[in-house]
């Protein structure tokens, strides 16, 4: 490269470590900067967030781009399609399944699954320009220059220092994003809440059922209920099996009775797999906030750039780490593209975040529109969401799909809902 670049990475997950790997194989000045601690050392997940994610077309474009497809061969999933009940179940294995294979390359895991293959990746590959600190806070000071106080939250110590670039990757709850909300007065955001709210139920028994190569959709209303493995304590051969519920609001249970009365009534199934002590464990978890969603006016400010859901968090549809990952890809594309253009830093850093606005800006609109389709509280989501799967324009299957961009994923759905409106099914469309 013939001009070198700082650049600051805020946030050590799917969104950072593929862009810091990204960067890394270029040789680029990188520094990640992440407030928990190293992936390689901790718990892969979160019982109480741990729904198994799947690494499809967009994901799978970026690990191909940052070269850590082998890694995710090896140590993740594989992940073959999807599998969706078909009424009538019961508390005994099921008798009807539809499969809807996945053609293309994926995997499945958790969120830590995920960051262990792209951190151990980045530690194979990284050179004497890549850092990666754990347990430190970054503070964003002046977006215009590029300065962040920077935390170490093991040695108490603290230091401010300049960057070309800040790159934020810290997630939906951001801190970067709303540090720039009172630095920049043309930087907003606005929010939106579909109310949907989920809660995790650990699978143990009867498992030998159930292939961990395939998430198993059970029904979308009453409760919606999907069911995927993630690596268990000896990786992807030893599989840990969670079904994500979601519901149109918060819901609790005031005893592990009571939510095995429910689980009776809406998915009966799922006791055959889940023990008494782990329904007592369901009946006890939080019920965690899945339909929120928020729009930046813009994705850069300053010399900041945001990702994945820093810049654009969406309900979860099987694309937030995808997202990321990709967001992550096309910021590098858009640097290397300015640097063959020659230019000293600031010019770079310009270029590259026009480029990485013209290109992601759209794409990010375009999946949250699909994501809002998957609204719980309205009683059509369901043969919606069917109508289009049947008939091959589901936005969220599409999305999947490594042709598609989220942008052509969107226009399809849109399409064809407007053709059905003047045809026998139209009924089944909203509006």
């Amino acid at each position: 490269m013939p001009t070198p670049l700082k650049i600051a990475i805020i946030g050590a997950g799917p969104a950072g470590l593929t862009c810091g790997l990204a960067l890394s194989r270029r040789g680029v000045d990188i520094t990640i900067f992440e407030r928990g601690g190293n992936h390689l050392e901790t718990a892969t997940y979160n019982p109480n967030r741990s729904y198994t994610i799947d690494i499809t077309g967009h994901g799978k474009k970026a690990a191909d781009h940052v070269g850590a497809s082998k890694r995710f061969d090896q140590e993740l999933i594989r992940f073959r399609g999807l599998k969706y009940a078909l009424p009538a179940w019961t508390n005994r294995a099921p008798k009807r399944t539809m499969t809807e294979a996945y053609p293309g390359q994926g995997w499945t895991g958790s969120r830590g699954d995920i960051c262990r293959v792209l951190q151990a990746e980045l530690a194979q590959v990284g050179s004497a320009n890549t850092r990666l600190f754990f347990y430190t806070e970054a503070h964003l000071i002046n977006a215009r220059k590029g300065i962040l106080l920077l935390e170490s939250t093991d040695s108490k110590s603290s230091h401010e220092e300049t960057f070309d670039m800040i790159v934020g990757c810290d997630g939906g709850g951001s801190a970067i994003r709303s540090t720039l909300q009172q630095l920049d007065p043309s930087f907003s955001v606005s929010s939106m809440d579909l109310g949907n709210h989920s809660i995790m139920l650990h699978l143990d028994q009867h498992l030998d059922e159930l292939n961990p190569e395939y998430l198993y959709v059970h029904a979308v209303r009453p409760v919606a209920a999907v069911t995927g493995a993630i690596n268990g304590p000896n990786g992807p051969k030893d599989p840990r099996w969670f079904c994500q519920l979601g519901f149109s609001g918060s819901r609790s249970f005031s005893s592990a009775d009571e939510a095995k009365k429910f689980l009776q009534q809406t998915q009966p199934l799922l006791l055959r797999y889940a023990s008494p002590e782990r329904i007592t464990e369901f009946s006890q978890r939080d019920c965690i906030a899945t339909g929120k969603s928020k729009r930046c006016s813009s994705l850069v400010s300053g010399r900041v750039v945001l990702l994945g859901d820093a810049g654009a968090p969406v309900p979860p549809i099987g694309q937030g780490v995808n997202a990321a990952m990709e967001s992550a890809m096309v910021l590098d594309q858009c640097l290397a593209l300015a640097q063959e253009q020659g230019f000293e830093p600031d010019a770079i850093v310009a270029r590259a975040q026009d480029h990485f606005l013209t290109r992601w800006t759209p794409e990010a609109d375009a999946l949250r529109e699909i994501a809002l389709t998957v609204d719980l509280s309205k009683s059509y989501t369901s043969k919606r969401l069917l109508l289009a799967g049947a008939l091959g324009y589901s936005g969220v299957a599409n999305s999947k799909k490594e042709e598609l961009s989220y942008q052509q994923a969107w226009m399809k759905f849109r399409t064809w809902e407007r053709r059905l409106r003047f045809c026998p099914l139209r009924w089944l469309i909203p509006g």
